[in-house]
């Protein structure tokens, strides 16, 4: 019912913005019995948000939870429905494996940020299982230079009363490999899930600072936030 008054709305407009976010909320409602946003203050405009990746949801629950765009591959612009609401959202997309373009697209998201729009990059370059989290790939930590601030998130699922989930049904949450996307949903529909999203605080990136140092950073404070959200929710069992 959304997305018509969305798709007429004028693109990144506060309007459109306001339909994006109520969009995405409504659908975070369905997947997860609340969100949980804990620790430090979400950073405002300009800010590049880097986070673990678990599962399709996160976009849904940090777009809900933050004013953010999003960095994704460049594949998902050919998807079926979603191709076209990431494109309208103001989702960029960008070529990993084509190293030729990097320095373009670093400057694509640099334009952004200092532009006073807010990003948030997957810097595992793909989904995890849930169970850990994959080495930080540096590549588009370039951009990052010309933020404002950087913003390490973390984002975790538990069960809807707080009692962790096992290492089964971390893994049945986390869409990994080929899986196609209903059987994921079907499995995460049974699971009556809550979500945490915890942000550390955040830093102003030194415009000498090296790629590698910055993702080294980002990547210390989301494992620790990430553990965190586990070690809290093994408390509630």
């Amino acid at each position: 019912m959304l997305v018509p008054g969305w798709m007429f709305e004028a693109p990144h407009s506060l309007p459109a913005r306001r339909r994006e976010r109520l969009f995405l909320a409504r659908i975070a409602a369905r997947l997860v019995n609340r969100i949980d946003v804990t620790g430090a203050r979400p950073a405002g405009a300009g800010t590049l948000y880097v986070s673990n990746h678990i599962s399709w949801m996160d976009i849904p629950i940090l777009g809900s939870a933050l004013e953010t765009e999003f960095i994704a591959k460049s594949d998902v612009k050919g998807w079926p429905l979603i191709g076209p609401l990431s494109r309208r959202s103001g989702t960029l997309f960008v070529a990993r494996e084509e190293r030729h373009r990097v320095h373009n697209q670093a400057r694509e998201i640099a334009d952004r940020l200092e532009n006073g729009r807010s990003l948030t990059l997957f810097a595992e370059g793909t989904t995890s299982d849930g169970i850990t989290i994959l080495p930080f790939r540096s590549s588009l930590f370039e951009a990052a230079r010309q933020a404002r601030q950087i913003q390490p998130i973390a984002i975790g699922y538990h069960r809807g009363d707080g009692v962790a989930l096992s290492d089964d049904q971390l893994g049945a949450i986390g869409w990994t490999g080929d899986e196609e996307l209903l059987p994921n949903l079907g499995r995460v529909s049974r699971l009556n899930l809550a979500a945490e999203v915890r942000l550390a605080p955040a830093f102003t990136p030194g415009k000498d600072m090296p790629r590698k140092q910055l993702a080294e950073r980002c990547e210390i404070a989301v494992r620790e936030n990430y553990a965190a959200i586990r070690a809290a929710a093994k408390r509630s069992e």
